[in-house]
């Protein structure tokens, strides 16, 4: 008896189905008694049920929209502020005081927050910054070892963002010709001459007066024509 409820259930299904147009309307149709018998709901209660769904689809579809619109603009965003800082780093690489170079390494704490390669590699690098002997090394020997922890640095940041780039690539595979180096020096004993010349008392100031000015000649007084005078009949 119980199959047979089922059965009559599902021929009325059938008409219904016979009835309806859509593909969606076919679907539940089809599943509703099987639904209703498995869970022992009502028709009427499947239908409460199925529209309640269908007015939360409705008014959930546009907030994940936006939601995941708002998540993809977010990535993005993040995406470029760590492209940015990549290739400020990538392109002065043989330029250590460079104001872009110096800006660039400050933000990687922000941008690169939740990369602990990252950090690693930023704090073995600062460390060496700050490190002010360095026992058995010569200036050439400190300056390649400073190269290295930077290039890995480049790399640890290359890996995150999906570059395939190595170390000996990125610390190496820098054209820079010698002119470059130079303007940069030229650049910067200009800025420290015009900084000493301010300071100092090289360029004395001093007032001079012009010449005087020349007198100003008073023109004499014209007589006024009019009526004679009453002494002078």
């Amino acid at each position: 008896m119980r199959w047979r409820g089922v059965l009559d259930e599902s021929r009325k299904a059938s008409k219904v189905r016979r009835r309806a147009s859509g593909t969606d309307a076919n679907i539940v149709t089809a599943v509703r008694p099987f639904v209703m018998h498995t869970l022992g709901m009502t028709e009427a209660t499947v239908l409460w049920a199925t529209g309640l769904m269908s007015v939360a689809a409705i008014i959930a579809a546009p907030i994940i929209t936006l939601w995941i619109q708002r998540k993809l603009e977010v990535s993005k965003a993040r995406t470029e502020r760590r492209q940015a800082i990549f290739r400020a780093l990538w392109v002065n690489r043989r330029r250590q005081f460079y104001v872009a170079r110096v800006d660039a390494l400050n933000m990687i704490e922000v941008e690169f927050f939740d990369e602990k390669t990252v950090w690693d590699a930023w704090d073995d690098l600062r460390a060496h910054y700050f490190r002010q002997e360095h026992p058995g090394l010569n200036e050439d020997q400190i300056f390649a070892e400073r190269e290295e922890k930077f290039a890995s640095l480049l790399f640890a940041i290359s890996q995150v963002l999906g570059y395939g780039f190595g170390r000996t690539h990125i610390r190496d595979a820098v054209y820079r010709p010698q002119l470059h180096g130079r303007f940069d020096e030229i650049e910067f004993e200009t800025r420290t001459r015009v900084l000493d010349l301010l300071k100092s008392d090289a360029l004395p100031v001093r007032f001079v007066e012009g010449p005087p000015a020349p007198p100003k000649v008073q023109e004499p007084p014209q007589e006024r024509r009019g009526a004679p005078d009453a002494t002078t009949l």
